[in-house]
């Protein structure tokens, strides 16, 4: 067992703003009365080759929060960066899982802001189901809300609970949660378990499938994955229907991907059923996209039926585009 409890990993990329918010959430985490100990913990910050301001904004907190300012860190934490070409999320996490000296390694996202007791209800979590041991093969996922500072429309409200970004809403048991549940802005593993599993799969080059694909693996090596609402992060990444659906095409291409290495995962996919449309299809469904998206901008009548028609239009149109080799 290592003297560091926590590994918090965080990929980033071109989002050095919000990252700053992340890293100072982390570097303020308030310690549980009910635990004997503090937490030990470090932050890894992967810069996945930005070409902003990221290595010199994390550079100035290293510096801010070092003892020869005479600015305590948070007792036992440790502030790390790490620099690599361009290489997306898969690879980043993987390098800071390398570089890591925790037990478990919790995964964020640059934008995804944790609260001041996030990490002690991590171990709270765990320590409540009796798996604090280095090697458990128990996942947390916490619970990922929209920041409350951004102004929540529709459409956002509904991909963060119907499963197309999110799907808190859909679970039924905490205790027993699906694999497709494995979301990478707020969990918790232990780092044997995943070294052991080979962490993430690399060859996935868009956004979208490398964590559930590894769950997957995950599941097959006897995987407990459940959730823990009260490990809360904040999403500060305003989203409109037009980002989110170029977002779906993409989703859609890494598709493609994974059912080429799962062909079993097919139906769970959707592969099977994504097929060219005719002009008129495209046509009608352009119209629809610009009905919604002008709903949501001006506060039109409510077209939200209409989402899970769009949605599954776009990500059929990335599918289309990896199967076809475009």
């Amino acid at each position: 067992m290592s003297n560091v409890d926590f590994s918090v990993i965080i990929p980033t990329f071109n989002r050095s703003k919000v990252l700053v918010r992340t890293i100072e959430a982390l570097l303020h985490q308030v310690a549980d009365c009910d635990q004997p100990t503090p937490l030990q913990y470090e932050v890894i910050v992967v810069d996945d080759g930005s070409t902003d301001d990221t290595k010199q904004r994390v550079r100035d907190l290293q510096s801010r929060w070092s003892s020869a300012t005479g600015e305590a860190l948070a007792a036992g934490t440790r502030l790390h960066y790490l620099r690599q070409p361009n290489r997306k999320q898969g690879a980043a996490r993987n390098a800071g899982a390398k570089l890591a000296q925790g037990d478990f390694l919790v995964f964020l996202g640059d934008d995804t802001i944790p609260a001041s007791d996030f990490l002690s209800r991590h171990a709270d979590a765990r320590s409540a189901r009796m798996e604090s041991a280095p090697g458990s093969r128990l996942v947390v996922i916490g619970r990922t809300r929209w920041a409350e500072h951004l102004p929540t429309t529709r459409f956002m409200e509904y991909i963060g609970e119907q499963g197309w970004q999110f799907g808190f809403s859909l679970i039924t048991d905490p205790e027993k949660v699906p694999f497709n549940f494995f979301y990478t802005s707020n969990l918790s593993i232990s780092r044997r378990f995943f070294l052991e599993s080979g962490g993430f799969d690399e060859d996935f080059q868009e956004y979208g499938w490398e964590d559930i694909e590894l769950s997957l693996r995950l599941t097959g090596k006897g995987m407990k994955l459940v959730y823990e609402p009260a490990a809360v992060t904040w999403h500060d990444h305003p989203t409109s229907l037009r980002s989110f659906i170029r977002r779906q095409q993409k989703v859609g291409y890494s598709a493609w991907q994974f059912y080429r290495k799962h062909p079993e995962m097919a139906e769970f996919l959707g592969v099977r059923h994504a097929r060219r449309y005719s002009w008129q299809k495209r046509f009608n469904m352009a119209l629809l996209t610009a009905a919604c998206s002008l709903s949501e901008s001006r506060n039109w009548p409510d077209l939200s039926r209409y989402y899970p028609d769009l949605m599954s239009y776009y990500y059929n149109l990335g599918i289309l585009k990896a199967r076809e080799g475009r």
